[in-house]
């Protein structure tokens, strides 16, 4: 018996307490301020920075002590403050990459952040990876809404 999986797009939203330039700011530009590359890179240890290279055809490239470790994707859409879209393979092969994208939309109290990630049917593993995503979405995004305040 097959079981099915899931590989529909997952749809993961918080709401950082700062306004949309500064939620945009912090998501892009201070991403190795936030993000936990100790669990959530290639290199782990070895890691020490990740750089989003700012414009449509910029990468997403992870860094450690002696220069490129990784890239994790490549921007196909950056429309400051509003949003990013991006493929997503860290460290995998980028025919099966995902697709990331990130909003910002001002709400009371602060900015809603909406990120969804699809196309789950490219990977080999897609089910199972969509599961370990989601879990680690929500991991780095509290991540994220930490540095953001």
């Amino acid at each position: 018996m097959t079981v099915e999986q899931d590989i529909s797009p997952l749809v993961k939203t918080v709401v950082v307490p700062v306004g949309v330039d500064r939620a945009f700011e912090a998501f892009t530009a201070e991403t190795s301020a936030w993000w936990p590359l100790f669990s959530h890179s290639v290199g782990a240890a070895a890691a020490n920075e990740v750089r989003l290279e700012g414009a449509v055809g910029g990468r997403i490239v992870e860094y450690g002590a002696d220069g490129e470790i990784a890239t994790w994707g490549t921007l196909s859409d950056w429309d400051p403050p509003k949003s990013l879209s991006f493929s997503w393979h860290p460290g995998q092969d980028p025919s099966e990459a995902g697709q990331v994208t990130v909003t910002f939309d001002a709400t009371d109290g602060g900015t809603q952040v909406q990120l969804v990630h699809s196309g789950w049917e490219r990977r080999g593993d897609g089910g199972r990876a969509r599961l370990s995503y989601d879990t680690g979405w929500d991991f780095v995004l509290g991540k994220y809404v930490e540095h953001a305040r």
